[in-house]
């Protein structure tokens, strides 16, 4: 089909960023289906982040188009289907536990404050968290911080998730953890 009528997740066309005179992203076109996996490899600076933030909306294109699930990118509805986690993770309440500020990022995505912490509880379980989660976030490692924003990923059970560096500063252990988790959700378009 073509690219107004596909039923793709992402989908990204002719997608070109320049900051001031630099050209990050140049023509970039791709699209990914409910289940599948796409991983962006390449040199520092050679613009993975800021597709992925093109994707999520908090950066714009300079040209071109980039749609989640039908909706341009940025919308309400094209944010409420995405799962996020990008590297330097910088948007947790320091003073606040694990918990406290995954049920807050729950209740963001519009759960009940009951069901926001069943659903907490449960990914802190599957994800081996339950120490981590108790500690405040300033007296959590960098590790250990990505592992929650990786659980914040998956609140809500969004249908894309934006992963950036997922298993930067993980130990042995937490990779094996996070990998298990995607492989359990593998419906899933992965970006």
């Amino acid at each position: 089909p073509s690219f107004g009528e596909t039923a793709s997740m992402i989908a990204v066309e002719q997608l070109t960023r320049t900051f001031g005179r630099l050209t990050v992203l140049d023509g970039l076109s791709l699209a990914i289906e409910p289940g599948e996996r796409v991983a962006l490899h390449g040199p520092n600076g050679s613009g993975k982040t800021t597709l992925l933030r093109c994707v999520l909306g908090t950066v714009t294109p300079t040209t071109g188009t980039v749609m989640v699930g039908g909706h341009r990118a940025g919308t309400f509805a094209a944010r409420s289907l995405i799962g996020v986690s990008l590297a330097q993770e910088r948007s947790f309440y320091l003073r606040l536990s694990g918990r406290e500020n995954l049920i807050l990022f729950a209740r963001l995505r519009g759960l009940s404050r009951r069901a926001a912490s069943s659903r907490v509880s449960e990914l802190v379980d599957e994800l081996e968290l339950v120490e981590v989660a108790g500690k405040r976030a300033d007296r959590c490692s960098t590790g250990q911080l990505q592992q929650l924003a990786f659980v914040r990923a998956l609140l809500g059970e969004p249908p894309v998730l934006l992963l950036d560096e997922p298993t930067r500063s993980l130990d042995h252990d937490a990779r094996g953890r996070v990998w298990a988790a995607l492989d359990r959700r593998r419906d899933r378009a992965l970006l």
